[in-house]
């Protein structure tokens, strides 16, 4: 499918839908769990459901993810006891226990919903992220532990129009037929939760002082790890060493060496398998002062030498 198709395939009237807005009736729908049988087929991780106009949708759960985004218009969703008002541009992530329910769309009020199965979400890219960065690692935690606790998120995107670009282009993928669209999805879904991320960071971080330092102080050390000591970083930021290692380590669980550790060690692995440098030379380009230490660190990390990492990397590609 075409974008310039998409929002008037978007805006076409259901059956269902032109019997609501004929007789303002409500579809019968008892409380409880659906079960992701009904909207998955049996090869598929992810789907996508438009949400029906003109009637409201009853409490309900389910057993999958549900990413939904206001394509256009605004939605009252209910959401654990609370009342959630979004609008064009808006995200809301619902976990598994999430009971929800959502108040009667108008005609403009177009709420699209991205379905995964729970291993997708978690394995598909919130795994793959936190690979990526200590940042990254960061945010994900944060947003994993929202998530467990209050079973849904709230990201207000529409200041990014990035986004609304990704929805797009996967829907255009979901609903057209091309070669490799599994493929594009896949990693249009990892770009778009890495923007949501950073929709993320900036709508939490006012309210929050502490939290948008700390996340400076990440973002510092993942641009600096190869050559940042505790004591530079806490120069740099104007605080007292000890201050800074009990804000690391009561907020993100890891000390300070414990970081920059982990964020030499991602470098490693991206040189290891995008370059044919010599091991000693990406021990150096990383940071690593002493050869021994850093093969006793990777193999605690990975299970195995560099050089068996390179090769079995390599191996994978096609």
């Amino acid at each position: 499918m075409m974008p310039k198709e998409l929002d008037g395939f978007l805006r076409e009237y259901t059956e269902a839908e032109l019997m609501f807005r004929r007789t303002r009736q409500t579809r019968d729908t008892e409380i409880g769990e659906l079960k992701q049988e009904k909207f998955f087929r049996p090869w598929s991780t992810i789907e996508v459901v438009r949400n029906e106009r003109f009637h409201a949708v009853p409490p309900h759960s389910h057993d999958y993810i549900e990413m939904n985004y206001v394509w256009s218009g605004r939605c009252t969703q209910y959401v654990e006891g609370r009342t959630v008002e979004t609008r064009q541009g808006d995200i809301c992530i619902m976990d598994t226990d999430a009971v929800h329910a959502l108040g009667a769309c108008g005609e403009n009020d177009i709420v699209v919903n991205l379905l995964m199965k729970k291993e997708y979400f978690d394995s598909s890219f919130l795994s793959r992220m936190t690979k990526s960065g200590i940042l990254p690692a960061f945010l994900i935690n944060a947003v994993s532990e929202r998530r467990n606790r209050e079973h849904f998120l709230k990201i207000p995107t529409v200041q990014d129009p990035y986004v609304h670009d990704l929805i797009a282009r996967i829907l255009c993928e979901y609903y057209g037929d091309d070669v490799g669209k599994k493929e594009i999805i896949d990693s249009c879904m990892v770009i778009l939760f890495t923007e949501l991320l950073r929709c993320f960071r900036s709508a939490d971080s006012p309210g929050d002082e502490q939290a948008a330092l700390l996340m400076a102080v990440l973002e510092y050390m993942e641009k600096h790890s190869k050559s940042c000591t505790l004591s530079g970083v806490a120069r740099h930021f104007g605080f007292h060493p000890v201050y800074l290692t009990t804000l690391l380590k009561e907020k993100t669980g890891k000390s300070f060496l414990e970081h920059v550790q982990q964020q030499r060690l991602i470098k490693a692995k991206m040189l290891l398998v995008n370059t044919e440098l010599p091991v000693m030379e990406i021990v150096a380009e990383t940071g690593y002062s002493n050869v021994n230490f850093f093969y006793r660190k990777f193999r605690q990390a990975e299970g195995c030498t560099p050089l068996e990492y390179r090769r079995r990397r390599s191996e994978k590609e096609p």
